[in-house]
């Protein structure tokens, strides 16, 4: 595959110390297919659109198989217009993995060893645990795998890297992106309007 991108491991200091209580043990296996699969349609995201991109979203739901999606400002700026979406409306739809025009980029050309693991994870458990631990397990190596491609520069460093913010989210939303937000994201203008986006915790 031409223009592969590579990260190499790199589990070094978090930016801002907040709570990890809901991040659980991740597997090694996964993160290291996640960080190929999520990482090549980022990059080839990127170099296929140059546009100024603000959000990167590794979502994960019921299907238990993951993708990604992104918004830039350009893509945002039609869609708002396409759609009639009002000012009011605008906050969020910002936001919204599911409405982005680039939602599971890339799935069908990067994805398939990821599917094929996972697969085979699900064939040895039950149900209960495919939809207890695994998740959990699915979910914390998605956000391992964020944080090292983050660390790798894919999604820009220094101030250039505060103009962004990356996520993993689960739909439906469950609260824990608000936290994961905190862990995978420098503090910046634009992640406080983010969160403002999410349900925060009750704990918090």
């Amino acid at each position: 595959m031409a223009n592969e991108y590579s990260v190499k491991s790199d589990n070094e200091e978090d930016v801002i110390e907040i709570d990890n209580s809901d991040y659980e043990k991740y597997n090694e296996e996964l993160v290291e297919i996640f960080v190929k699969a999520a990482g090549n349609a980022f990059f080839s995201l990127k170099e296929n659109y140059k546009e100024q991109f603000y959000y990167y979203a590794f979502i994960f739901d019921e299907g238990m198989h993951p993708y990604i999606s992104a918004w830039s400002y350009e893509a945002l700026d039609k869609s708002i217009s396409d759609n009639k979406i009002t000012d009011e409306e605008i906050s969020w739809w910002k936001w919204d993995y599911s409405d982005s025009p680039y939602v599971v980029y890339g799935y069908d050309e990067f994805f398939n060893e990821v599917n094929e693991l996972l697969n085979k994870r699900a064939s040895e458990l039950s149900d209960d645990e495919l939809y207890d631990m695994e998740w959990d397990i699915r979910v914390n190596s998605m956000e391992e795998a964020m944080k090292r491609l983050d660390q790798s520069g894919l999604f820009g460093i220094n101030d250039d890297r505060k103009r962004v913010v990356i996520n993993v989210e689960i739909a439906p939303p469950d609260c824990s992106e608000y936290n994961r937000a905190l862990r995978l994201n420098p503090e910046s203008s634009l992640l406080s309007e983010y969160l403002e986006c999410c349900e925060e915790p009750e704990d918090n």
